[in-house]
Formats: structure tokens, C-alpha cells, sequence
């Protein structure tokens, strides 16, 4: 069974010969081909080459299109911080109040910013990837978009106390990430995730996710779905609990899991939603290999019997993190699953 074919088969809820491996892994792929971040999030080449040996070396079953979260922010006209071996950071937001948004230029994800050099990644993993492997490109939620636009706690204040004044900036952010991840997948990708970490629940409320991000939600899903894409997926991290019904609302058939929500209480909210998690990220550098090990056992433990689960971390894998960790995880699947069959 290929990558491609057992990754789509959980989400399906279809048998596979074990649990697909789908942790995020971005910049740790860089540093573990002695590459500086910088690099990484600036070079196409740099980035899919990366994602390729990474693969080759310990066999999960996914390749990620993914610089950095400002890529969008930087296309429409956020000012970024380059450091040569950290991920770029917004150094001067594009909306110093909601009337700027007439001054932003229309993006173009073929030459806007570094689209251009996802795009650019995206092709190249696809073209040696074929159809072995699901290449998975990223976009940004709107809530998240916005919020990096007029920054985070302005955004948020607004958002609550004047939600009509800053509905004109999420629009722009959904019509973005959406124009966007359609290109993504005409470059290449299988599918896109969207990552929204500003729509968690330790930061935003229920109401105004369900009132602002949800719609969104759901017409990107469906956006994605009419290009052409058999996974809509949707990786918020946090205690979604109470997110995971508008997720199934929204038509996203997989949704990543974060430590702090046990796998036996997401299963029974999802229904027939596709998981992915939800390993806690830091454990791959605090913990030994062996002790990594048992706690990727335990996951598979506690899914059995659920046909709809993808192994992964539930947040991005930190770029520190040793190749001999990266290795147990993929030893613990193998494992686990010639335990069950004897």
C-alpha cells in the first residue's frame, strides 16, 4: 500500500496495512538536511528537498508544502524580521486601522510575496512524488490572516466590539487564503490544510468562531473541494472540543488533534471525521526515543478500533528535534502493529 493510498483509505474509514504517520514537520526537515531556516522558507528547492530526504530517511507517510505562517501576511503587504536560523516574523503590520485596507494590492499567489516559492516547492514534490504520497500545501485561516494584518490584539478587540468594522478585512483574508490554496493545488498539492492557531479556543471565543470563522470555514472547504482536493482539513490547536461539530459542519473530513484533548473523547465527537494527532510536540525533544515510544503505543492503542485515525503531533514537530526521534516513531508503528498481528 503507498502513502497516498493508505492516508486517504483512514480518512475514508477504509482498511490499511497499518496507521498512517502524518506528523508536521516543516523547519526540523531543513535543519536535519543542513539547511538554515532561512533557507527553508526562501528557497522552493531548498524547502522540497528537505521534505523529500526527510521522507526517504524515516518513511511517514506525507510531504508538507510549507514555509512558515506569514506567507500570506507578507503577499499583502505585512513588513517581516529575517533571521537566518528562526522562521520570519511580522516586524510591521499592513492595517494600522480598518480604512487602510483600501491601500492593499490585490495578490497574485504567481508573484505576490513567496508564494511564489511554495508554489515552486509544491511542483517539485509532486513531480517526484506522483501519486506515492499525499503533498499536503497550507494556507492560514481567516481569523488568523486578520489578525496578523492589524495584529493580534487590536484585531480581537475589534472583532469583538465592532465586528461589522473588520468583517471588509476577514473577507479579504478568506478570498486570499482561498486564491491561494487553489494554487497550491494546481501547482501540486493533493490537499490543502488550513491552519488557523489565532482561532483556538484559548484565544478566541465560541461566538465569534462560530459567527466569523465558520462560515469561512465552510466556503473554503467547499472551494477546495470543487478544485479538485479528496481531504479537506482543518489543524486549530487547543482544546477544540467544542470547535470539532462545526468542523463536520463545514464539511472538513480531518481535523488535527492537539495533546490536550484525549484521542477517546475526540472519536466520539467526530463520527465519521478523520483524526490526525495528537501527540504532544514537545515530547519528541524531552523525551528519550523509548519513552517517545511508549506514548506513540498509547495512541495507537487508544484508537484501535477506530478505522478514521492518522498518527501525528498535534502541533508543528519543534526544528530541534533529533533525527533518533523522528526514527522511534516510525519503530513504534512497526512495532505496534506486529504486536497485534501475533
Amino acid at each position: 500500500m503507498t502513502s497516498y493510498e493508505r492516508l486517504l483509505n483512514a480518512v475514508c474509514g477504509r482498511p490499511c496495512d497499518r496507521t498512517p504517520v502524518a506528523p508536521q514537520l516543516f523547519g526540523n526537515a531543513a535543519r536535519l538536511n543542513g539547511h538554515c531556516l532561512q533557507e527553508y522558507v526562501t528557497d522552493g528547492r531548498v524547502l522540497a528537498e528537505s521534505q523529500l530526504k526527510l521522507r526517504n530517511d524515516i518513511g511517514h507517510d506525507i510531504l508538507f508544502a510549507f514555509a512558515d505562517l506569514n506567507i500570506e501576511a507578507e503577499a499583502l503587504g505585512c513588513v517581516l524580521r529575517y533571521e537566518k536560523d528562526s522562521y520570519p516574523s511580522i516586524e510591521k503590520h499592513v492595517l494600522a486601522s480598518v480604512c487602510d485596507i483600501a491601500g492593499i494590492e490585490i495578490v497574485a499567489p504567481s508573484h505576490s510575496g513567496r508564494m511564489p516559492v511554495v508554489l515552486e516547492a509544491c511542483t517539485r514534490l509532486r513531480e517526484s512524488a506522483g501519486d506515492d504520497c499525499v503533498v499536503t500545501a497550507c494556507v492560514m485561516g481567516p481569523i488568523s490572516i486578520a489578525s496578523q494584518l492589524m495584529g493580534i490584539e487590536a484585531f480581537l478587540y475589534r472583532l469583538a466590539d465592532a465586528p461589522v468594522e473588520v468583517n471588509s478585512v476577514l473577507d479579504l483574508a478568506e478570498h486570499v487564503a482561498v486564491a491561494y490554496g487553489k494554487a497550491l493545488l494546481q501547482a501540486g498539492a493533493h490537499c490543502i490544510v488550513v491552519f488557523d492557531p489565532i482561532a483556538s479556543p484559548s484565544v478566541l471565543p465560541l461566538s465569534l468562531f462560530v459567527n466569523y470563522e465558520f462560515p469561512r470555514l465552510k466556503r473554503m472547504s467547499q472551494a477546495f473541494k470543487a478544485a479538485g482536493a479528496p481531504i479537506s482539513w482543518i489543524s486549530i490547536a487547543g482544546a477544540t472540543q467544542k470547535l470539532m461539530p462545526y468542523f463536520k459542519g463545514a464539511g472538513i473530513n480531518l481535523a488535527t488533534v492537539d495533546y490536550v484533548v484525549p484521542l477517546s473523547e475526540a472519536f466520539e465527537i467526530a463520527d465519521s471525521m478523520a483524526l490526525n494527532g495528537n501527540l504532544k510536540p514537545y515530547s519528541f525533544v524531552s523525551d528519550t526515543p523509548e519513552a517517545l515510544k511508549a506514548k506513540i503505543k498509547q495512541c495507537l492503542l487508544d484508537a484501535r478500533g477506530h478505522a478514521r485515525y492518522i498518527l501525528g503531533s498535534g502541533c508543528e514537530v519543534p526544528v530541534e528535534t533529533k533525527i533518533e526521534s523522528l526514527r522511534a516513531m516510525m519503530e513504534a508503528v512497526r512495532e505496534f502493529h506486529a504486536e497485534e498481528r501475533h
